[in-house]
């Protein structure tokens, strides 16, 4: 994942730093490869798919004016839905990503403070 960045010189190079050093931190280690593990599970993209076409299927009924399909696809649904939910390969991949979330906000807020402070040195 190779993106251009709008920043040379010093700056590009630091931030390049922190790139690297972020890619070995153990939190975002960990989300890429709870990421990985939902991405080959066979069962969750079926489970998925399923979700999708139920969905379809609520749209279709809802679309037509058959109430009673309608609630009988969306209680299949809410149980659809629950189970994906329950799953611990979705369990770990949706902690590691608040956890990788919570990281790099936290690294943002430390640049923005950082580069606030330096804007007021240079107007004092």
């Amino acid at each position: 994942m190779t993106q251009e960045l709008p920043i040379e010189g010093p700056a590009e190079a630091e931030l390049n730093r922190l790139i690297e050093i972020l890619k070995k931190n153990e939190v975002i280690v960990r989300y890429q490869e709870a990421e990985e593990n939902t991405k080959d599970n066979r069962a969750l993209e079926q489970l998925v798919e399923t979700i999708k076409s139920k969905q379809k299927e609520a749209a279709a009924f809802e679309h037509y004016a058959k109430p009673a399909a309608a609630a009988k696809t969306a209680a299949e649904l809410v149980g659809l839905n629950k189970q994906l939910k329950d799953n611990i390969a979705v369990q770990q991949y949706r902690e590691a990503l608040w956890d990788a979330n919570e990281l790099l906000e936290n690294v943002i807020s430390i640049i923005q403070h950082g580069v606030d402070d330096a804007i007021e040195k240079d107007e004092a």
